[in-house]
């Protein structure tokens, strides 16, 4: 298996394969003119082996384009789904799919799609729903306006109020087509982020940054079966405020003889790729104007003559749809001065600690750089008034790297600063620390932590890196001792991907790699399905049943979209120890228990999930719903006799 990244301009070959990731959309465009929109988190196969376009759509979503002016009429495209074909000679089509269905939507043109061997044909505005139950063609009675398919919202403060508006809302049909909006992180709609009735055509939701996919879910009045829209898909970026770190507003760059270097640094932005530095003499940038462009986060400007500046940053995106920001303007001053200023120390900052591994690797010392200077004396310390040095250095660089370790202690460091005619100026002193050793520490999860995972039963265990280790070995077990393992892996890096097809409780710790001693503390965690577990009914909870008025109890409960069957136990929790009455699995929504006689007076706990089936074919549970119930008998009292009475015998 051989793959690449995909950049703009990149060539598409025949048989490739093509899967984008959260936030990543790609544009293919073929020689013919056709172009394919595939959308974030999808995947498709381009094969062009014979005299027509096929497609294998694995998952996801993608738009296909073909206009007629563009495409040669005799080239058809098909795209297949699993045991489901579309073709499409020339128009505008979008598919989405997910495990258990199959959504088409023709906006120009017309496609045919073909289904266990019968065909269908979709015209323009109409869409195709096809799951395991039939095909379903018709025009949609709501369509979706906003937010737009494929939308950027740009935020500053990371959340944002989204207005979501549809179009075909008419008063008088909606009591009986009860539209609801269904909004989720999931392209699949496996679980909904939000799920409400609508009493209008537009509603506002508040939203965080964040990939959300939206459709409205409705009765269709004539044929009053369940029907879905089209989905859109949006994305809320976060898009923060430019900010110049430095030069700090107003500060002063003071220098004797060579003009002194001015850097500037801002925060990086995800969605941008270029930035212009400008500087100018006034705050309109009309007077003395300088530019320089850059892909970095930091840029250094050194023919800057004494006078007062004003400077400003711009960022440019490649993406579409996203303008170019500016930061506030700051001003600084480039001061020529009679007499030099004592070096600035940098790094180590005062008061840092290190392990004292950490000091044999990577120990550097930097000061900021001085043209006054010819070179530096750094200086090492036991105490503050540095009678006691225990290293110096001479060097004409503004840093310098320890060749050897430190032992446990708190240090002292300085440097001199050379000019010219030998004269020296030093620094304040700054301090630090070395403490015995790093400790392993675990991030996340957090201990005792809920994680609810999709159907990939994935978790990412990460853990603090320690200094100069790059090698670790990971353990996972059901038990806090480790007794027995799930997982033992060796890894690189400071992060482990979990699988596991059972739920439950986990207990993990990590190690360096060779080492006994750098080994963490224990933590736990806990794996719960993000699948919907059913409502429960009946019996009602803390319900109280009475035997003696029972032949059987039936146990009730709603039923779950896209689930296979149902798991339902009952345990008897009366005593110390709870006890599994029954585990039974079944595809109905209801279970009657006949057993009453193994039912004693007490509390019980009655627990369903819903069994959903896998690609694999097999069957994975859902969380589990609980409801307590009661079981009784009434008081037994000693039997009065009333026939016969008293017989008179002779």
């Amino acid at each position: 298996m051989v793959w690449d990244l995909i950049e703009s301009k990149t060539e598409v070959k025949n048989r490739d394969t093509i899967r984008t990731e959260g936030l990543s959309d790609a544009i293919l465009t073929l020689n013919d003119g056709t172009k394919i929109n595939i959308s974030e988190n999808s995947m498709i196969l381009l094969d062009i082996s014979d005299k027509n376009i096929n497609i294998n759509f694995a998952y996801g979503s993608f738009e296909a384009a073909r206009g007629e002016g563009t495409v040669s009429g005799d080239l058809k495209m098909n795209i297949t789904a699993g045991d489901k074909t579309v073709q499409v000679a020339s128009g505008d089509v979008k598919l989405d799919k997910t495990k258990s269905e199959l959504n088409i939507k023709v906006d120009q043109g017309e496609a045919k799609l073909t289904s266990n061997g019968k065909e269908e044909t979709i015209a323009k505005d109409q869409i195709a729903n096809v799951t395991d139950s039939g095909v379903k063609v018709g025009k949609p009675v709501f369509r979706l306006v906003s937010p737009e398919d494929r939308k950027n919202v740009l935020s500053e403060s990371g959340s944002e109020k989204i207005q979501f508006v549809l179009s075909g809302w008419k008063p008088d049909s909606v009591k009986q087509s009860s539209p609801s909006l269904e909004i989720s992180l999931f392209p699949d709609f496996s679980k909904s982020l939000i799920k409400e009735k609508l009493t209008a055509a537009s509603v506002s939701k508040k939203l965080g940054a964040g990939s959300y996919y939206w459709r409205v879910l409705y009765e269709d009045p004539n044929s009053k079966t369940k029907q879905t829209t089209e989905v859109f898909q949006f994305r809320i970026l976060s898009d923060p405020a430019l900010r110049v770190l430095s030069p700090k507003p107003n500060e002063v760059f003071a220098y004797t003889g060579e003009s002194p270097v001015v850097r500037f640094v801002w925060n990086p932005l995800d969605l941008y790729s270029s930035y212009t530095v400008q500087i100018a003499k006034d705050a309109n940038f009309a007077e003395g104007l300088v530019s320089k462009q850059t892909q970095n986060q930091s840029l250094a400007f050194d023919s800057l003559k004494e006078g007062n500046y004003f400077a400003k940053i711009q960022a440019k995106s490649n993406l579409p749809g996203i303008s170019e920001k500016s930061s506030t303007v700051v001003s600084f001053q480039i001061l020529k001065k009679t007499s030099a200023s004592p070096p600035e120390l940098l790094e180590p900052a005062r008061g840092k600690t290190f392990a004292e591994e950490q000091t044999k690797s990577q120990l550097f010392f930097s000061w900021k750089d001085d043209k006054d200077f010819n070179e530096y004396e750094w200086e090492l310390s036991a105490d503050s008034n540095f009678q006691n040095k225990l290293k110096s250095e001479s060097t004409k660089n503004n840093f310098l790297k320890l060749p050897s370790g430190l032992g446990i202690g708190t240090y002292f460091w300085r440097v001199k600063g050379i000019g010219n005619s030998g004269n020296s100026l030093e620094s304040k002193s700054n301090t630090f620390t070395v403490i015995a050793k790093e400790e392993m520490e675990l991030i996340s999860p957090a201990n005792g932590s809920e994680v609810e995972v999709d159907e990939r039963s994935t978790i990412i265990l990460k853990w603090k890196k320690l200094t100069g280790k790059s090698n670790y070995e990971v353990e996972v077990s059901r038990e806090p001792e480790f007794q027995r393992s799930v997982t033992k892996e060796a890894v690189t890096g400071n992060y482990f991907e979990f699988k596991s097809k059972d739920l439950g409780r986990f207990y993990w710790r990590v190690r360096s790699s060779g080492t006994d001693s750098d080994l963490s503390p224990v933590r736990s965690f806990q794996m719960i399905s993000n699948m919907e577990p059913p409502s429960l009914a009946t019996p009602t909870r803390n319900e109280t049943i009475d035997l003696f008025t029972r032949t059987s109890i039936l146990f009730t409960w709603k039923p779950v979209e896209k689930a296979n069957a149902y798991r339902i136990r009952l345990m008897d929790i009366s005593g110390i120890r709870e006890k599994q009455v029954f585990s039974e699995r079944t595809g109905s929504t209801k279970f009657q228990f006949s057993e009453i006689q193994k039912l004693n007076v007490g509390r019980f706990r009655w627990e369903v999930a819903a069994l959903y089936k896998q690609s694999d074919g097999t069957e994975r549970e859902s969380a589990y719903n609980k409801q307590d119930f009661f079981v009784s008998v009434p008081e037994l009292k000693v039997p009065k006799i009333l026939t016969p009475g008293k017989i008179y015998v002779e």
